[in-house]
C-alpha cells in the first residue's frame, strides 16, 4: 500500500513540477528549522559541528544526479525496502540495487573530498 502511494504522489509531484515550474528554482528543506530534535542542548561548539557536518552531507547529495539522489533517500531515510524503491520508482530490482552502488560510492568520494579539504 505505501509503494502504491509513494508512486502516485511521486509521479503527481514530478507532473506539477514540469508544469508549473522551472528547473533550479526549489527551495530546500531547512531539517534545523522543522525538526524537534535535540541539537546538543547549549554546547555551541556541538551546534557549530553538527551544521558544518550537515551543510557538507547536503552539498555532496545536492551533487548526486536525481535518480541516484532518489534512490539514496528512499532507501537510507524513508527506511523502504529494496523491492518498495523498484515499485515507486517502476525499474527493475537489479536498477536499484544499481543506482544505490551507485549513489553510495559516489557521496563517499564527495564527503572524503569535502574531509581533505576541510582539515
Amino acid at each position: 500500500m505505501r509503494a502504491w502511494l509513494l508512486t502516485i504522489v511521486r509521479h503527481t509531484c514530478y507532473t506539477w513540477l514540469h508544469q508549473n515550474r522551472p528547473p533550479g528554482s526549489a527551495v530546500e528543506f531547512d531539517e534545523e528549522i522543522h525538526s524537534d530534535e535535540s541539537t546538543g542542548g547549549a554546547d555551541p561548539e556541538f551546534q557549530v559541528l553538527a551544521s558544518a557536518d550537515k551543510e557538507t552531507l547536503q552539498l555532496a547529495l545536492d551533487e548526486l544526479p536525481d535518480l541516484f539522489r532518489e534512490a539514496l533517500v528512499l532507501r537510507e531515510l524513508e527506511g523502504m525496502s529494496y523491492k518498495e524503491i523498484a515499485d515507486v520508482t517502476s525499474v527493475s530490482l537489479g536498477t536499484v540495487m544499481s543506482r544505490l552502488a551507485r549513489a553510495r560510492t559516489r557521496l563517499r568520494q564527495s564527503l572524503s573530498v569535502e574531509l581533505s579539504r576541510g582539515y
